[in-house]
């Protein structure tokens, strides 16, 4: 009988080892997507981890493979359609952050943005992205979409757009980067969710949502969040 049960326990224990919970991870972020991959795999101890950095790749991985979890933008999580959010992101007590629109010697109207040509880190995709600004935009400006966030520099830098709309965090980032005379325009309808944790339906993903729930703080900072709150 003690034999059997080992033989059971060692079982469990290799299949465990076989099998790790896959986590995907498309979060735009001023870090470089390998650093980011190589720092959250540091923090997640015993979860695969994968992080993309553009989101037509992480979009037909993700529905290809069917990870056990994903990590990103609420707006990205919804696009995609089978996956059930369970942790939302905190910094300052708030779910959403702000977003702004960043440009050079001149301000930008936010409430007149029809002929206005603007920057942004694509998230959604072409289409997606044109109904995502829809929502708080009305005329809708142009959009020149980028794949990392240091190219929204260049855009601004060559007069390639008016402005960029990026998360107020991130100001510093362009202030830091550059010596240009940058101009902050806020753009009070514009809230989204900072960073949200998805399982996939068919999977309950335990490892992944108890590693989120500790006090894992390598993961906050990565991540400019204060601590995770559970999804209602």
């Amino acid at each position: 009988f003690i034999k059997g049960v080992i033989l059971i326990w060692g079982a469990i224990v290799w299949v465990q080892s076989v099998y790790a919970e896959r986590l995907y991870v498309f979060y735009p972020s001023v870090m470089r997507t390998q650093l980011m991959q190589k720092q959250l795999s540091q923090a997640l101890p015993g979860i695969e981890v994968r992080v993309f950095g553009r989101y037509r790749d992480f979009r037909a991985k993700t529905r290809a493979d069917s990870p056990d979890a994903i990590l990103s933008k609420e707006p990205v999580i919804k696009q995609l359609g089978s996956y059930s959010i369970k942790r939302k992101g905190l910094r300052d007590y708030d779910t959403n952050e702000s977003y702004v629109l960043l440009s050079v010697g001149k301000r930008v109207n936010p409430r007149n943005m029809g002929r206005t040509t603007i920057g942004m880190f694509d998230i959604l995709g072409r289409r997606g992205m044109k109904k995502f600004i829809g929502h708080y935009f009305r005329p809708k400006p142009r959009i020149k979409r980028v794949s990392k966030m240091e190219d929204l520099l260049q855009l601004l830098t060559f007069n390639m757009v008016d402005a960029i709309l990026i998360p107020e965090i991130y100001v510093a980032y362009f202030e830091e980067l550059s010596k240009l005379y940058f101009i902050k325009t806020p753009v009070p309808q514009m809230r989204v969710g900072i960073v949200a944790l998805a399982v996939n339906k068919r999977r309950n993903a335990p490892h992944i949502l108890r590693s989120l729930t500790s006090r894992n703080n390598s993961l906050k900072k990565l991540l400019d969040i204060d601590r995770w709150e559970v999804a209602r």
